[in-house]
């Protein structure tokens, strides 16, 4: 998980937790006695505690035991931390309208604008993400404006990152390891990850921007973490192998092969006027999930992440 997918992570978790509670609070104001009402809210309060204090949860358990938790998470990734979510956002909000309706609540214009939203709005989400939006040109150059882009010299790399109104250096002498992961895990999608972990001994410096966003100012805390995540996301992403090869002399090659095209199992053409398409089908390739291509201390991919724990 890179720097923006886990200050997202812990916002969506806050905002949920925030959510949960204020549900509760409510029941309570208004005297529900109702188990039934206090049972979702209660779950959000729960999962919401679960995502902002996972990393503290997981050096309780012995690490193994969290591998298959994990993996059939990963798998079903849109589901458990989306879909789900948003659908149960949805019959809350369509429980609301029900209950506004059948037993004649005082409800002003703002509220029943509220509700409804709380139940439509999760639906437009959810088929956004099954079957995708369309993004105009002018939304695309400001995703591209927001994207992190990276730059490197021999002092060491520097990302900036404009969604989060600042930017991460990360000193050349701080660096120990450097792991490339590129690996697919199948569920209703398949999902492919493509990256590289920078394993450090000191916390990188963030840099914030003069002028910061609401959100931001809101959640001024930066990451803690020693290990950076840089995904194919990243601008000049595809750089990082010069970098290691000139600035640590690694020659360490990496296999850059696609894991979702190892045996291609059909291949078939259609030709429709003067446009031609192929569709083909592959079966996943079984190679190397992690490479490692810097270690400054020839260490194995365990040992690395054993000392990251």
């Amino acid at each position: 998980m890179n720097l923006n997918e886990k200050a997202i992570t812990k916002l969506v978790c806050v905002f949920t937790l925030i959510f949960g509670l204020s549900v509760i609070f409510f029941n309570i104001k208004s005297g529900y006695k109702s188990l039934g009402l206090y049972l979702i809210p209660t779950i959000f309060v729960i999962i919401a505690l679960l995502g902002i204090f996972k990393e503290n949860i997981s050096k309780w358990y012995d690490e193994k035991k969290l591998v298959p938790l994990r993996r059939w998470i990963m798998k079903h990734s849109l589901s458990v931390f989306f879909i789900f979510p948003l659908s149960v956002f949805s019959m809350i909000g369509f429980l609301l309208l029900f209950f506004a309706l059948k037993l004649k609540w005082n409800v002003d214009l703002l509220g029943w604008i509220t509700i409804s939203i709380f139940a439509f709005f999760p639906l437009f989400i959810i088929y956004g993400l099954i079957f995708g939006f369309s993004i105009s040109e002018k939304q695309q150059k400001r995703i591209a404006e927001r994207q992190n882009k990276m730059f490197f010299d021999a002092n060491g790399i520097r990302i900036e990152m404009p969604l989060f109104d600042k930017d991460c250096f990360i000193s050349q002498q701080s660096i120990e390891a450097v792991i490339y992961y590129n690996y697919i895990v199948s569920s209703d999608f398949t999902e492919h990850y493509e990256g590289y972990k920078f394993y450090l001994n000191t916390i990188p410096v963030y840099t914030k921007y003069e002028k910061q966003s609401w959100l931001n100012k809101l959640f001024p805390k930066d990451s803690q973490s020693k290990i950076i995540d840089i995904d194919n996301k990243t601008k000049y992403f595809w750089e990082i192998p010069k970098m290691v090869k000139i600035y640590f002399n690694s020659k360490a090659e990496i296999d850059f092969k696609d894991p979702i095209k190892g045996t291609l199992i059909s291949s078939e053409t259609y030709q429709n006027k003067n446009k031609t398409t192929t569709i083909e089908k592959w079966k996943p390739s079984n190679h190397e999930a992690e490479q490692i291509v810097f270690d400054k201390f020839n260490r194995t991919l365990d040992e690395i992440k054993k000392g990251y724990r």
